[in-house]
């Protein structure tokens, strides 16, 4: 008897977690959809910059892309087309592929007397504890940046953008997660800890 009201009890637990879990979901992509679609600029703008943290030095900005602000840029740029159409079904389809996972993007500033023909080797992975090996992105998009007007061999890069992605579970377990962005010799250009649970 007693063991078959635990397991009612269990099953009713679990069920009830569905049931939040599921309406939390819900919720997300309501929320998404009313955000990516709101007239308001400001208030759209203010939402981004809850997602930036602090630069320094020669770090221009650095990013957090999380799943619920993925889902707003993504019903963005369907508004911003007039595809009002996109639904909520196309937009958990289009999410398939991020799920579970962050993005941090950055763009790095290079010296202006710069010689690299290509972006540089710089790189981005999150420190998590003094005790835990790293977090280290399956694979991490270099891109270059060039001054306006002079885009294109020839012309010198004026920055690199880095755009990295890690598992979230990685990150939300970390005693202590810190992003860290390196040039190509491995040297600390840039580091911050940060609070993964404080962006929805």
């Amino acid at each position: 008897m007693m063991r078959t009201t635990a397991l009612l009890v269990l099953t009713v637990a679990l069920a009830a977690a569905a049931i939040v879990r599921g309406a939390s979901q819900t919720d997300d992509v309501r929320d998404a959809m009313n955000l990516g679609r709101t007239h308001d600029q400001a208030l759209y703008d203010a939402f981004n910059a809850g997602y930036r943290l602090t630069p320094s030095g020669v770090i221009d900005s650095v990013e957090v892309i999380t799943e619920f602000r993925r889902a707003v840029l993504i019903v963005r740029d369907h508004a911003n087309r007039g595809e009002y159409s996109f639904t909520a079904n196309d937009l958990a389809s289009t999410l398939a592929p991020y799920r579970g996972q962050v993005t941090f993007i950055a763009q790095v500033h290079l010296h202006p007397l710069n010689t690299f023909a290509a972006a540089p080797a710089y790189d981005l992975y999150v420190r998590t504890g003094p005790q835990s090996k790293p977090a280290a992105s399956p694979a991490i998009k270099r891109d270059p940046v060039y001054a306006p007007g002079g885009a294109g061999p020839g012309h010198a890069i004026a920055a690199v953008r880095l755009e990295a992605s890690f598992a979230r579970a990685d990150i939300m377990n970390a005693a202590e997660p810190t992003l860290v962005l390196i040039d190509e010799h491995g040297a600390i250009l840039w580091q911050t800890r940060f609070d993964l649970a404080r962006f929805r």
